[in-house]
């Protein structure tokens, strides 16, 4: 814990003195995060990829759109664990901001999916809604195989993609694989389990990154209340407005301690993380559009606009209900596991 809040001080000093125009991602590598989840041998820290979800709440709360969970701590993770000429290669790289991954997972209509070549594989299919994949130099892609789930690295040039902005500020590309084929080396060296727990690590992560967010709109929302009048006194004088911003704060510490348990579940056997992940997402998902749509409403036309980052917040919490699963798919996974 003492870490994880050294960390995001440090972080959060280094974006305090950022401008307008600069780059973020050059200062996530010049603080030595970017090869956090990586083995020393890959030029990393070593360190699980959990340590890094302090870096994700901080961007979350402070609404910084960069693909640091998909790039880093879910591609990275993946890259690093499968070891080999690739990981050798690409990590050290990656770790100091020299080259970017994106991690191509969602499918389309069209599922992706991997066939067997004389000289390697052949793909097809397609994938949506790849966070970074315009600016990443190769994407570790999910595919359906004869043996099931497997993990692929793919050049950028060997892909078309149509590349888009996200309504929290992030930039993304759909892509499609038309008769893509690779070697066998391209396959990285992963179970299924290993892809299925990386999923896991992707809900775990915005389910803490939401909490913060919530954090950061309760605090905005209660000192804006405190400073905005209404028939000449403080809105936070209401007593109705105190209600709800109580019951914002238990809605946001709720979602923070469902995370943290998802976290601590990381390591543990398939079905109990499986479980506590789900209800955690489940838990966000609902904290999360109570404090988001209180926040706004509170802050009246004010939340509407991009003059605050309540705006750019919200957006971000709304994302992150449908990420990595929504509710009703997590709800439907811990109760077939209850």
């Amino acid at each position: 814990m003492e870490n994880a809040v050294a960390l995001k001080d440090a972080l959060g000093a280094r974006f305090d003195r950022l401008k307008a125009g600069e780059d973020g991602w050059r200062e996530l590598a010049d603080a030595g995060v970017l090869g956090l989840p990586f083995a020393e041998a890959h030029g990393g820290l070593g360190l699980a990829a959990r340590e890094g979800f302090a870096v994700l709440e901080l961007l979350g709360e402070r609404a910084i759109a960069l693909p640091y969970l998909e790039s880093v701590l879910l591609a990275g993770t993946l890259l690093d664990r499968a070891g080999g000429d690739h990981a050798a290669s690409w990590l050290p790289r990656v770790a100091v901001g020299e080259a970017r991954l994106a991690f191509a997972w969602l499918d389309d209509a069209d599922p992706a999916r991997a066939e067997r070549e004389a000289t390697g594989w052949r793909l097809g299919g397609g994938k949506l809604l790849v966070i970074g994949a315009a600016e990443a130099d190769v994407l570790i892609l999910i595919a359906q195989s004869d043996e099931g789930r497997a993990a692929f690295l793919v050049p950028h040039d060997a892909v078309a993609m149509k590349a888009y902005p996200t309504i929290d500020g992030r930039r993304a590309a759909d892509i499609l694989l038309d008769h893509v084929s690779l070697p066998a080396s391209a396959r990285l060296a992963l179970t299924p389990n290993d892809i299925a727990q990386i999923f896991d690590v992707g809900a775990a992560a915005v389910a803490a990154e939401a909490a913060a967010i919530m954090a950061r709109l309760v605090t905005d929302t209660r000192d804006y209340c405190r400073d905005r009048e209404q028939f000449g006194q403080k809105v936070s004088d209401f007593q109705v407005v105190q209600h709800r911003l109580v019951d914002m704060n238990i809605e946001a510490r709720r979602a923070a301690a469902a995370a943290t348990l998802a976290v601590d579940a990381l390591e543990l056997a398939p079905g109990p993380r499986a479980k506590a992940v789900s209800a955690a997402k489940v838990a966000v998902a609902d904290a999360a559009r109570f404090v988001g749509q209180n926040a706004v409403q509170l802050h009246g036309g004010m939340g509407m606009t991009d003059a605050l980052p309540i705006s750019a917040l919200f957006k971000r919490l709304t994302v992150i209900e449908s990420e990595f699963g929504g509710r009703d798919e997590h709800l439907a996974r811990y109760m077939a596991l209850a």
